[in-house]
């Protein structure tokens, strides 16, 4: 009983210890490193208290509208123009693109277009041409995934064709 009594309360302290922030087990180093930092803080001087008054005061202003355009590379320009090139209308007009669409881009995009999730633009807004649109597409950019071998050449000139008719007005 008195066992049992005993583990009982080495365990309830051991927690409360390790709850408040203590280990039983540490050594005692670290509370000495606590007090080195703080009198290295004690130290610190006029022009770096000065430094960091500045930098609270006058935060950087950083522009989070713009974003850093990267070109699309040529040759991704004209396998796209290839791509729109051999494909046939009427197998794009088969294609459902809205519903394509809605499965793959809408998770990033948005529905309307609009939601602009790791990083998607913002398509409402985009101006780039058709070719632009397969290739990124087709290639991929950024952190938007290439669909080349998830898609078919008609299935990304329709979606690309719709997102064009449908979100570049």
């Amino acid at each position: 009983m008195k066992s049992t009594l005993k583990y009982t309360i080495v365990f309830f302290l051991s927690f409360l210890l390790m709850s408040c922030g203590g280990d039983p087990n540490k050594p005692k180093k670290v509370e000495k490193k606590k007090s080195q930092t703080e009198t290295s803080k004690s130290e610190a001087t006029s022009s770096d208290v000065e430094t960091k008054k500045k930098e609270v005061e006058e935060p950087k202003e950083e522009k989070k509208d713009e974003k850093k355009v990267i070109p699309t590379p040529p040759e991704h320009i004209e396998k796209a123009k290839e791509i729109i090139a051999a494909v046939a209308s009427k197998d794009v007009e088969a294609v459902d693109a809205k519903k394509k669409f809605k499965m793959l881009c809408a998770t990033c995009h948005g529905f309307n277009g609009k939601m602009m999730v790791n990083g998607a633009t913002d398509l409402t807004k985009s101006k780039i041409s058709l070719e632009e649109s397969v290739a990124q597409v087709y290639h991929g950019k950024g952190l938007m995934t290439p669909f080349k071998g998830l898609l078919t050449d008609a299935e990304i000139v329709a979606v690309c064709q719709y997102i064009e008719k449908e979100f570049m007005k």
